[in-house]
């Protein structure tokens, strides 16, 4: 039997925001397995703070609990109101550990967050600016920043600009005469910042693998150590409403030889088999409200935008073209996050256009993916990594045009888990080699007992102008695919392989009828919706 929960008190007080709502998760270190408590709380705009308190003896496996609220006067020594504080203390001498999540400045309003395609709201508002710094450095379109710039980085420049803007408001780069880019280690955009890109502004990433060791000193970013060695190029971490908004454009410098060297991030991480470490061109570590916006990102030296336990995020309208052939160049891969947006993108790239993954921190939960285009890349993933979860996420009004995978959930038991009411609709393909893609054996040989579990899927209004393959597998007869597919339509006939599936068409028309061990296929397909029209779904990447 597990040793329960103590009792926690957690003292909080509150930001200059009139109303804070925050969750709470809470896992007692006395116990294998960590419990997840959420709770609600408001706190009205007062100088009060407050205390929030949990049940003694709260069990581990207790997924939910009710929090005891009281408000007690603020203090002399509070805390700084730039931030919202944590106080801990235990009715034992076991430890635990506190996070604040879903931290949202709401005006008086409940939490809110887009459930459908439909009420994804408008692009967001590019705050106003606080100050503006001027381009130091003039390259070409397409050039490569100067060695003897390396030694002239614009960071603190704009870092300092950042650190001393009014919350609420942002720092504006933009060109000056024939000065047109920066170039810059890492930038950390803090709370209610937001850095702001200019139309016809570069933003170039150092080519010196030292100026992103996380750990300065250290030497081991650009060698085969864990992604975690590289500080990214614009960093928030555990930010409130951070924002990289813009017209002008991020290069990752990816494709161009790294100082000292002949060779590119690229090519030193196709020599070690894609374990390079090297620096993501955003990367948001749990935060709320993170916001991008606008942007044309490019040439990542591995991976572009990665949020990563963030609680409510906006991707939009932003422009990734990179490399078809650049390794590990993933679009968009959100980890472990929770109700985010990411809508009128357009990505073409050398690796998943977007991927979902669902290692963690938290569950992935309700994601909504509209109205983007995707060109060159390995489609729209879910996974490899889904053994902390995914549920809720709705694609959108997609298009791939020439991508290598259209539709992908993968994974292994290495890294398995539950995915689930994930729903893709008014799809349209061409030139895509596999269609339709649910592989819970993604890696060959992959070893555990982390099994993958593909459930309430469904597939609706999906057209794919050609054939190619398709494969639908499930797990075993006890873990089946559950599928469902109305109105998806191939032009001409794709190779199906699939297996321990249980698969509903209609009632609309679906040109496939999947069959092999332990598939069954239910439906009565007496609808006569057309297939989708594609006339106007494709658009130039360039």
């Amino acid at each position: 039997m597990m040793k329960p929960c103590p009792a926690i008190s957690f003292n909080f007080r509150p930001s200059v925001a009139p109303l804070w709502v925050l969750a709470l998760v809470v896992s007692c270190s006395n116990n294998n397995a960590p419990t997840t408590h959420d709770a609600s709380l408001e706190m009205p705009d007062t100088d009060l703070g407050a205390v929030v308190t949990t049940d003694a003896g709260v069990d581990s496996t207790t997924v939910a609990e009710t929090f005891s609220v009281a408000d007690v006067p603020s203090t002399a020594d509070a805390p700084s109101t730039a931030d919202a504080s944590i106080d801990i203390a235990t009715a034992s001498g076991d430890t635990a550990l506190a996070v604040v999540q879903d931290a949202e400045h709401l005006d008086g309003a409940a939490v809110t967050h887009p459930t459908s395609c439909d009420d994804i709201g408008s692009e967001p508002a590019i705050p106003p600016p606080c100050a503006t710094v001027l381009a130091t450095k003039s390259v070409a379109a397409g050039g490569t920043t100067l060695d003897a710039d390396e030694t002239f980085l614009d960071t603190a420049a704009i870092q300092s600009a950042l650190d001393a803007c009014p919350a609420g408001q942002s720092v504006r780069l933009v060109a000056n005469g024939t000065n047109n880019a920066f170039l810059v280690g890492p930038i950390q955009i803090k709370s209610e910042k937001t850095l702001w890109i200019d139309t016809g502004v570069t933003v170039y990433a150092s080519r010196n693998p030292r100026n992103f060791d996380a750990k300065p000193g250290s030497g081991l970013c650009g060698t085969a150590a864990s992604n975690s060695a590289c500080s990214g190029v614009f960093n928030m971490t555990a930010s409130t409403n951070a924002g990289l908004m813009g017209k002008g454009t991020v290069d990752g410098q990816g494709g161009k030889p790294v100082l000292g060297s002949t060779s590119t991030w690229w090519q030193l991480n196709t020599a070690a088999s894609g374990g390079l470490a090297a620096p993501r061109l955003v990367s948001a570590n749990s935060g709320v409200g993170l916001v991008i916006q606008g942007l044309r990102i490019q040439n990542a030296g591995k991976f572009h935008i990665v949020p990563t336990g963030v609680q409510s995020f906006t991707i939009w309208g932003i422009t990734i073209i990179t490399d078809p052939t650049s390794p590990n160049t993933d679009g968009i891969d959100p980890s472990g996050s929770t109700n985010g947006v990411i809508a009128y993108c357009n990505i073409s790239t050398g690796d998943d256009n977007i991927a979902i993954k669902g290692a963690g921190p938290l569950i992935v939960d309700n994601l909504i993916i509209a109205h983007n285009h995707f060109g060159k890349g390995h489609g729209m993933s879910i996974g490899s990594e889904t053994n902390v979860g995914v549920k809720n996420v709705k694609v959108c009004d997609l298009s791939l045009d020439g991508t290598a995978n259209g539709i992908r959930i993968k994974s292994d038991v290495s890294r398995g888990g539950l995915v689930t009411g994930v729903s893709y609709t008014d799809v349209c393909m061409r030139n895509v080699s596999a269609p339709l893609v649910f592989n819970p054996f993604y890696t060959s040989g992959a070893t555990g007992n982390l099994i993958p579990s593909f459930q309430n899927i469904v597939l609706s209004n999906v057209h794919i102008l050609g054939g190619g393959k398709v494969t639908l597998a499930g797990y075993s007869a006890t873990n089946p695919l559950t599928l469902t597919m109305d109105n998806v339509v191939f032009d001409s006939t794709p190779t199906v392989t699939a297996s321990q599936a249980t698969i509903s068409l209609g009632p609309n028309p679906v040109s496939i009828a999947p069959s092999g061990t332990g598939v069954t296929v239910t439906g009565n397909m007496t609808g006569t919706t057309p297939p989708r029209d594609c006339t106007d779904a494709w658009i130039s990447f360039n």
